[in-house]
């Protein structure tokens, strides 16, 4: 379009418009009262209302991971920033396609520090991949399209625009383009073909996979296929979303490198070269031995170049779209690998998926033999979950320490299936459930949340109300932060000393759901069994409304199994 008389808030809208934004995720104060004015005069972008900012963040997080495009935010001026900073921070970790922005004073008054000013742009530098201020109303438009552009460019990520008085409600001719559109990078075709040999000639291969596999068109399904060309097991260093079918044979499920334990990283030296896929490859929070030895060959294939090489020195490092470049290594492999590789990869992907069945078997038998214990096991609890779940159901994992159970007990096959909270915030999962919703209205939508994480932005619900965003939320209700009683007892490894666990309880007053989504009219139920929860979820996602589902669930930790496995460490040869 030419150029047109506009102020900057009128611009601002219409470059949302041309963005193809349809949701403003927000929770306005004064300072945005010329983009709500604005956005009185169309009728295809609906404001979004949070009664607290980590709500709105919580939403745009699910609702851009879901779409795969950029979400918009609009929140306070500097008090809004703060109190929505948590899950900024995990779209941050997480790498969501997120353009946040925030009123601002008038610029003229800036040095006068009036009222709620803050050098914003300062502090939202650390959590994005950009950030900037717009100073004049024929600049909004194209700052909010570069804005959109390098929050959509992987590695994808969010980036924040500060929006000043004056650049909202002064006039200029302004002109608001088409947004713009870019391909995927191609891998270098050497270093292509030197991992393609490296596997080839690999006897023991292991593949890492991270989240930044789903956020390739494309990818899960390249991954399943690659594996299966090269006989290897697949374990997930991160898995907030289907980063390969969890039906896939060969797909073996989580290692958890936060507390990196000597299993794990025993399974990893056992490996003569490990491929990795999309993932950071150092996610623990205190010094451990290195994840790779020596004696374990690197490949690391991403589309963050950065991560490449950042901590451990790849043999062969791929940077590229990672859809394009597992095709590419497939298509190599493929041409080199001779009879009598395919034999041996045949019988290595057999006792692969042996094991996999074997322990499917053993927790299917450990649930049986559980059905009545009260309150519910995890384990029993997701089995019965996933009984219940129909075909179609998006799941919202925020289960904090019951989310291995959670994602062991369900398939989720397709891209779109699962998103789990990723960055360590708590609080993710009641916002983020209505961001799925909204972003695909045709599917159910089952959030499973922590009860501690559930009351960081418990007020969700009324958005889900007013909004008629219905979802269903199962709360894992252990009256306590179970993942701090278990990271407690790690901590306590050397030690003989029992924890009272000050501060991780909430028996004393035991937070009740049922009132609470009374509180917002809406129904609430409590189970303590499996066939109360399965009955429970049932009538709820029959209903089409948002329910509440409030899980007696046990939360008890195998105190003596995690002081003895941190423990071990000290047997460990990297530890001489």
């Amino acid at each position: 379009m030419g150029y047109i008389k506009m102020t900057g808030g009128e611009a601002l809208v219409r470059t949302l418009q041309a963005e193809g934004v349809r949701y403003v995720f927000g929770n306005p104060g004064t300072t945005e009262i010329p983009l709500m004015d604005a956005l009185e005069n169309v009728e295809d972008i609906q404001y979004v209302t949070a009664l607290f900012e980590g709500v709105a963040v919580g939403m745009a997080d699910a609702y851009a991971r879901s779409t795969g495009k950029p979400s918009f935010v609009n929140l306070h001026i500097s008090v809004g920033i703060a109190n929505g900073l948590s899950l900024i921070y995990n779209a941050w970790r997480g790498g969501t396609p997120m353009v946040i922005t925030a009123g601002q004073a008038d610029t003229k008054i800036h040095l006068h520090n009036p009222t709620l000013y803050s050098n914003m742009v300062n502090v939202m530098r650390e959590y994005t991949k950009w950030a900037g201020e717009v100073t004049h109303p024929g600049d909004v438009a194209p700052i909010m399209r570069r804005a959109f552009n390098i929050a959509a460019t992987p590695p994808t990520g969010p980036v924040f625009v500060s929006l000043p008085w004056n650049a909202l409600v002064g006039e200029d001719h302004i002109a608001v383009n088409s947004p713009l559109e870019v391909s995927r990078g191609r891998p270098d075709s050497d270093l292509v073909g030197q991992a393609a040999t490296i596997l080839k000639n690999s006897s023991k291969p292991i593949i890492l996979i991270g989240d930044r596999v789903a956020q390739s068109i494309g990818a899960p399904d390249a991954i399943g296929k690659f594996a299966s060309l090269l006989g290897a097991p697949v374990y997930a260093l991160s898995y907030s979303e289907v980063n390969i079918p969890s039906s896939h044979p060969l797909y073996m499920g989580s290692v958890y490198t936060s507390w990196l334990s000597p299993r794990y990283k025993a399974l990893i030296d056992n490996a003569d070269v490990a491929i990795a896929i999309g993932a950071d490859l150092v996610t623990q929070m205190m010094p451990t031995p290195p994840v790779f030895s020596e004696s374990t060959t690197l490949v690391h294939v991403d589309a963050h170049a950065s991560e490449i090489g950042k901590t451990y020195t790849p043999k062969v490092g791929i940077s590229g779209d990672i859809k394009v470049a597992v095709d590419e290594l497939t298509h190599r492999l493929q041409g080199i690998l001779q009879d009598q590789d395919r034999d041996v990869i045949r019988k290595r992907s057999e006792a692969i998926n042996a094991e996999k069945l074997d322990s499917k078997s053993n927790l299917a038998t450990k649930v049986s033999s559980s059905q009545s214990k009260r309150p519910m096991s995890p384990d029993v609890m997701m089995s019965a979950l996933a009984k219940a779940l129909p075909n179609d159901a998006i799941v919202c994992n925020d289960a904090i320490s019951n989310s291995g159970a959670l994602l062991t007990a369900i398939e989720t096959d397709n891209p779109g299936d699962l998103f789990s909270t990723r960055g360590g915030s708590l609080g993710w999962g009641m916002p983020g459930a209505l961001g799925l919703k909204l972003a695909s209205p045709d599917r159910p939508v089952v959030a499973v949340v922590g009860d501690g994480s559930a009351m960081y932005t418990i007020q969700s619900l009324w958005t889900s109300v007013v909004f008629e965003i219905p979802v269903v939320y199962i709360i894992c209700n252990n009256k306590s932060y179970r993942i701090l009683k278990q990271a407690m007892e790690r901590y306590l490894a050397h030690s003989e000393k029992k924890s009272q666990y000050i501060g991780l309880d909430f028996d004393k007053k035991p937070l009740d759901f049922v009132k609470m989504a009374q509180a917002f009219d809406m129904k609430g139920v409590r189970v303590e069994s499996p066939d109360e929860l399965i009955a429970a979820v049932k009538t709820a996602l029959a209903s089409k409304q948002t329910e509440i589902i409030d899980v007696v669930l046990d939360g008890a930790i195998d105190s003596q199994a995690l002081r003895s496995d941190w423990r071990s460490w000290e047997d460990y040869d990297l530890l001489q």
